[in-house]
């Protein structure tokens, strides 16, 4: 069976966009709007960032390449002046738009702000705030 050189350029074409597309960083900063010290722990489930802890104004990130899947999924318990709270800090499909993109979280007593980043042209755009979980 002889294959066209057209599809045989299609499917180098191919894996070379997904090999290299996988292996896109992505950056996931945390910043203290909480007026205190606070304590944390972010992991995914083969990756585990330990403790930290930020000062008020203080902010952590922490990079990785996303899964080839799309799958990525990092989850962070805070502990707070009104309890322990968790929050999926990077989850796809939700967080995914682009490559080479940082995330800015502001961490606040009753919800997360989420700014995108984009390192291409450093614009900046508020997507939104959450509830903790």
């Amino acid at each position: 069976m002889d294959i066209p050189k057209r599809y045989l350029s299609l499917f180098i074409l191919i894996i070379f966009v997904t090999t290299d597309l996988s292996h896109a960083e992505i950056k996931v900063e945390i910043l203290n709007h909480l007026g205190s010290t606070v304590q944390f722990h972010c992991k995914s489930k083969d990756i585990d960032l330990r403790d930290q802890r930020l000062q008020p104004g203080g902010s952590w990130s922490f990079q990785f390449q996303r899964n080839i899947f799309g799958r990525s999924l990092f989850f962070c318990s805070f502990d707070l002046p009104n309890g322990r709270r968790w929050f999926d800090i990077y989850e796809e499909p939700r967080d995914f738009e682009g490559f080479w993109i940082h995330y800015l979280w502001r961490i606040k007593p009753y919800e997360l702000c989420k700014y995108t980043i984009y390192k291409v042209g450093y614009s900046m755009r508020r997507d939104g705030c959450f509830n903790w979980n």
